[in-house]
């Protein structure tokens, strides 16, 4: 296996790492509801809390911290504000939709991803990523278990939210990749988080902060989610998505319904049906055909390398 290849391969998994985190939230969400929290609360306690871990974990670098160009820092703030904007959407859209519907919404972003490098970059799909896509949609739509049963709440209103919701979490795997990348990856979650702390605060005024709220038990729920949503998530995909495309992260990020599936079953004992599992199966053999390559043992990556020189060139 060449350099090259472990690179990549070590790079894919930490997003496949940093996607499955992502898919424990919901049901920690869902806990935090139960126990009487607001989402405003919840999502503002989550995002305040992952960007203090994070700053608490960069003091070592403080030197580094003020070689950051202060174009950089506002670059990185930017596209954290796609993260913070992801949660903001998908939690409203979760008051008008069923969990399950908004979950299939937002696995969108697997086409999403693909449809942003054509277009930016025009990069093609090939044939086995377009396959590859019609599976994992397929198995969304079995582990969502849309086909078991009927909503009770569809709405423009939710639908619209939710598609917000995936365009922004699109938009953020895409600048992870390509904004200041030549900063350690801690830094650079430390100012994306920063981004989506400053764009929910603005949204959500942190209210919980004084009012009691936090002594109410809401500090438990809020370290959880900053530490699966924001910490470990924002790390990885700083880490590994400069090193693949972003078709092949979005590809990677299908990981989560399968997450969500067992978190749901495990903590919030929600029975799981075998076309669930069936749906789960299909989802993890499009991630696997998505890496095919017509006569080659590994999926190559034209312009990608040259691409990302630029990129650190000139940041």
């Amino acid at each position: 296996m060449t350099t090259r290849t472990t690179s990549r391969l070590k790079a894919s998994i930490m997003v496949l790492l940093g996607a499955a985190s992502y898919g424990i939230l919901s049901t920690f969400v869902k806990l935090a509801y139960q126990a009487g929290f607001k989402p405003s609360e919840v999502t503002g306690s989550q995002v305040l809390m992952g960007c203090a871990a994070l700053w608490l974990f960069s003091l070592p670098l403080w030197g580094r911290i003020r070689e950051i160009s202060a174009r950089d820092r506002w670059k990185l703030m930017g596209a954290g504000t796609f993260t913070g904007l992801t949660g903001v959407f998908y939690y409203y859209s979760l008051t008008a939709l069923d969990a399950s519907f908004a979950v299939l919404l937002l696995f969108q972003f697997t086409w999403m991803g693909l449809l942003l490098d054509w277009i930016l970059h025009g990069k093609t799909p090939g044939k086995f990523q377009i396959v590859a896509v019609g599976i994992i949609l397929g198995g969304t739509l079995l582990a969502s278990g849309m086909t078991t049963g009927h909503f009770q709440h569809v709405s423009i209103y939710g639908i619209g939210l939710g598609l917000l919701s995936v365009a922004c979490y699109t938009l953020f795997i895409y600048f992870s990749g390509r904004v200041a990348v030549q900063v350690p990856a801690l830094l650079r979650s430390t100012w994306m988080i920063t981004g989506a702390a400053v764009a929910v605060s603005l949204i959500y005024p942190p209210q919980f902060l004084w009012n009691g709220t936090l002594g109410q038990g809401l500090w438990i729920w809020g370290a959880l989610l900053g530490f699966f949503g924001m910490v470990i998530p924002s790390y990885l995909y700083a880490k590994g998505a400069p090193h693949i495309e972003t078709g092949l992260s979005s590809i990677l990020g299908a990981v989560e319904p399968p997450v969500v599936v067992l978190c749901s079953g495990l903590l919030l004992q929600e029975k799981t049906g075998w076309l669930q599992w069936l749906g789960i199966a299909f989802i993890l053999a499009g991630m696997a055909v998505s890496e095919f390559k017509p006569g080659s043992g590994r999926t190559k990556r034209p312009g990608i390398n040259k691409r990302h020189s630029i990129l650190v060139h000139h940041a």
